[in-house]
């Protein structure tokens, strides 16, 4: 009889547990997002995303990578959570926390690697391709960092903008947030940041947040660009310039005035002097490497992968530093690559970035 009413309770209380409703707890309602425009709030820095864990707060950097668990109490003073589990700030320092609210539709990677972009940015247009591996430096890299590849759409050589070079996906808090960084070497130089939250058939943006600029309602959108046939194989491409000859000439006038502040500079270029201007060549070597050659010296050689789809050709020097050069196939085979002009003054290399056109003429 006991064993009788033991399991009969027990069977009450499973049905009692399965017929109350669960939980609401979604990922896009526990992660919030903290960006300032000034220095740090207490233990918060920009681009911490929080998360509440019971009594504690989970603190994780999407820029630094910074780690760490702290008591809701000890930041009390800055961050507060309601009983209806939001977060809030007890400051007015300019700073805010952004909930992570998915996009309606969810972002594939794959959508970013597999066709170039253009997008606008600060008055300028600009030419985009996200790819899917890193080619950079590798001291201190942020995991998953890969190639931001980006020009002018007019072909000006410098502008703001140009020296973003790698991007970073940042997945797992609901709404994905895109980082694109401009670095030397082992140092992180500036990053900006995207909070995913339009993702369309051939567009995909949401705000902009950085750590320089407190206008977090600025919305910059990537719009996917049609990739057309490619007019040759990769085979009938490299006879056709081994077949003919080249002739080369710089896009932007080096004689221009470069207006005051225009500090910017293309992230990795091949050194040029004037007397190389008009007689580079390219060509491509039976060894399975491609070579840009002027008249008395080697501008880049390297190995290369071609990709025509995207109008573009990666060549590795020996050095490990890759280079990106772009291809055009439109109207004949013409190449543009991004170099740095330069000559000897006072000891030093003094020079002007630039891009330089190279024609290959049957």
């Amino acid at each position: 009889m006991r064993y009788s009413l033991f399991f009969g309770s027990l069977v009450l209380l499973l049905l009692t547990l399965a017929c109350e409703p669960a939980a609401e707890t979604t990922e896009s309602s526990r992660h919030w997002l903290f960006v300032r425009s000034g220095p740090g709030l207490g233990v918060l820095d920009h681009g911490d995303v929080l998360t509440p864990q019971g009594e504690d707060l989970r603190v994780r950097n999407v820029m630094t990578g910074r780690d760490t668990l702290v008591r809701l109490a000890s930041a009390g003073h800055n961050v507060r959570l309601s009983a209806g589990g939001e977060l809030t700030l007890d400051a007015d320092s300019g700073s805010r926390l952004l909930p992570l609210q998915p996009a309606a539709t969810p972002l594939d990677t794959s959508f970013l690697t597999r066709q170039p972009f253009n997008y606008h940015f600060r008055g300028q247009d600009y030419w985009a391709s996200f790819e899917p591996a890193y080619t950079g430096f590798p001291e201190f890299t942020r995991p998953g960092s890969r190639d931001f590849v980006n020009r002018m759409v007019d072909w000006a050589a410098t502008a703001p903008g140009l020296e973003y070079s790698e991007y970073r996906l940042v997945e797992g808090y609901g709404q994905p947030i895109l980082l694109i960084s401009e670095r030397q070497r082992g140092r992180y130089v500036n990053t900006l940041g995207i909070l995913v939250d339009t993702v369309a058939a051939d567009v995909f943006g949401g705000r902009v947040f950085h750590s320089s600029d407190p206008d977090y309602a600025q919305e910059l959108l990537f719009h996917a660009l049609p990739v057309p046939p490619a007019p040759y194989s990769a085979e009938s491409f490299v006879d056709k310039v081994n077949q003919g000859y080249s002739r080369s000439y710089l896009l932007v006038d080096p004689a221009r005035e470069r207006p005051v502040g225009e500090d910017k500079r293309l992230p990795r270029k091949s050194l040029i002097d004037p007397g190389d201007l008009g007689r580079i060549s390219a060509s491509f070597l039976e060894d399975g490497s491609v070579m840009f050659l002027s008249d008395d010296h080697i501008v880049l050689q390297g190995s290369y992968v071609l990709d025509l789809d995207k109008g573009m050709l990666t060549v590795t020097d020996p050095d490990g530093a890759s280079f990106r050069v772009f291809v055009d196939t439109d109207n004949g085979i013409r190449f543009t690559l991004p170099v740095s002009v330069v000559e000897l003054e006072g000891g030093q290399l003094v020079g002007q970035d630039n891009y330089l056109r190279i024609e290959v003429v049957e």
